[in-house]
C-alpha cells in the first residue's frame, strides 16, 4: 500500500482543516495538486517512458518538481482519492481540437461520489478549474480565475467539459459517465507516447495553475495568463531553461525537442 505522506507534504495538504470526506476537501486536494504539479509531456518528447505507477509518478512529482499527462496524473490521483476514502473511478473522454477530435476516448479523468451526487475530476488536463465540476446537476458553473466551466448532458451516459470563452461555451471534451480501469487506456497510452500522429510527440506541453491564472510553454512561446490578460515571452534553445525554473520549479533537465 502506498504511503502518500510524501506527496502531502509536498503539495502542502492541510490535514487540519481538512479532513472530512466532503467536497470542501475535495476542492482542497484539487487545488493544492495542480498549484504544484504542471500538466506536461517532457518523458514523450524526450522518448522515455511514462509513470503509470505509484512510487515513479511520486518521485517524478516530489524529486523532480515534475508532472505529466492525464494517464499520470489522474491514475495517480485516482489512487491518492481512494487511499483517503473518497468512492471514485476512472472514465473515458475524447477531446475535442478545435473542429476536430483526438482519438475516442483516449483522455482520463475522474468521478467523484459524495452524498449520492457526482463530479467530475480532472488534474491532467491542460486547462481545468481548481475544483471539481458538479455532474449530478448539470450546467452548474464553476468559477475559476481561469475562466467558467460546467459539465452539460449529452444523453444518458455522455456528458460534455465546457468552457466559456468570449460568451460562448466551448467543449472541451466528452466523457462517458462508465466506469473505466488503466488497461482500457492501452491504445491511448501506446498512441500518445510512440505514435508521430500524437500531438503529444508533434507538440511540448508544460501548463501550471497559479494563484492568479496560468503559464504554459510551448516550443515556440510562454505565454502568462494573469487574470484573463496574457503576455507571450518566445521560447528559445538559450531561454527554455530559465523558463523551466522560473515558472514551474523544474530543473536540471533537457528537453530534446528544444536543444
Amino acid at each position: 500500500m502506498t504511503d502518500f505522506k510524501v506527496l502531502e507534504n509536498y503539495l502542502s495538504i492541510d490535514h487540519q482543516s481538512y479532513s472530512d470526506i466532503n467536497l470542501e476537501t475535495l476542492n482542497h486536494y484539487i487545488g493544492s495538486y495542480v498549484l504544484n504539479v504542471p500538466f506536461e509531456n517532457i518523458n514523450v518528447q524526450n522518448r522515455q517512458p511514462i509513470a503509470l505507477d505509484n512510487k515513479s509518478m511520486i518521485e517524478k512529482i516530489v524529486d523532480e518538481h515534475r508532472g505529466g499527462f492525464c494517464y499520470e496524473q489522474n491514475r495517480l490521483f485516482y489512487q491518492y482519492l481512494k487511499a483517503k476514502g473518497f468512492e471514485v473511478y476512472i472514465v473515458s473522454a475524447t477531446i475535442k481540437n478545435g473542429s476536430s477530435w483526438a482519438m475516442e476516448g483516449s483522455h482520463m479523468a475522474l468521478i467523484v461520489i459524495l452524498n449520492q451526487k457526482k463530479y467530475l475530476v480532472d488534474v491532467g488536463y491542460a486547462d481545468v478549474p481548481k475544483a471539481a465540476i458538479p455532474v449530478s446537476s448539470p450546467d452548474t458553473i464553476v468559477d475559476d480565475v481561469n475562466g467558467k466551466f460546467k459539465v452539460s448532458k449529452k444523453d444518458f451516459q455522455t456528458f460534455e467539459m465546457k468552457k466559456e470563452v468570449q460568451k460562448d461555451w466551448q467543449i472541451q471534451y466528452q466523457f462517458k459517465d462508465n466506469p473505466k480501469v488503466l488497461d482500457d487506456f492501452a491504445k491511448g497510452i501506446a498512441f500518445n507516447q510512440y505514435n508521430e500522429e500524437s500531438i503529444f510527440l508533434q507538440k511540448l506541453i508544460i501548463s501550471k495553475a497559479k494563484p492568479y491564472g496560468r503559464v504554459t510553454m510551448s516550443n515556440d512561446h510562454l505565454t502568462i495568463t494573469k487574470y484573463g490578460k496574457k503576455e507571450k515571452l518566445r521560447v528559445t534553445r538559450q531561454n527554455y531553461k530559465q523558463f523551466l525554473q522560473r515558472f514551474f520549479n523544474i530543473t536540471d533537465i533537457n528537453i530534446q525537442t528544444l536543444e
